[in-house]
């Protein structure tokens, strides 16, 4: 395939065309003839150009906070407990509770739920 030599107007249009075609990059890209490595390069150089901030790679992205709900419930027969819920999980703990333990547990469930 011959090298295509754009304009950054040009290389605008076309990333504006695939993002609003509903195909991924690759599948966009396949069907239009576009080097896919280039499109994905002249998307990050645009970005830079134009002031916008850069995709946060897998090792520059930041946690992310889930909230959770935390129900404190008081039984007329025993200790106060609270339950806190994330996705399917429930863990429930009294009073006394052992904390690095709780703190292992949500780390998991955190694993599990994102």
């Amino acid at each position: 395939m011959p090298t295509v030599k754009r304009t950054n107007d040009e290389w605008r249009a076309l990333l504006v065309d695939q993002r609003a075609s509903g195909q991924s990059q690759e599948e966009w890209c396949a069907a239009n003839g576009v080097n896919l490595y280039t499109l994905r390069d002249r998307s990050s150089r645009l970005k830079k150009m134009d002031g916008e901030p850069a995709p946060q790679t897998a090792q520059s992205k930041t946690a992310t906070t889930n909230w959770v709900e935390v129900t404190p419930e008081c039984l007329p027969e025993g200790p106060t407990r609270i339950r806190i819920g994330c996705g399917g999980f429930t863990v429930t703990v009294t009073a006394g509770f052992d904390a690095e333990l709780l703190a292992e547990v949500l780390r998991a469930v955190s694993r599990a739920c994102c």
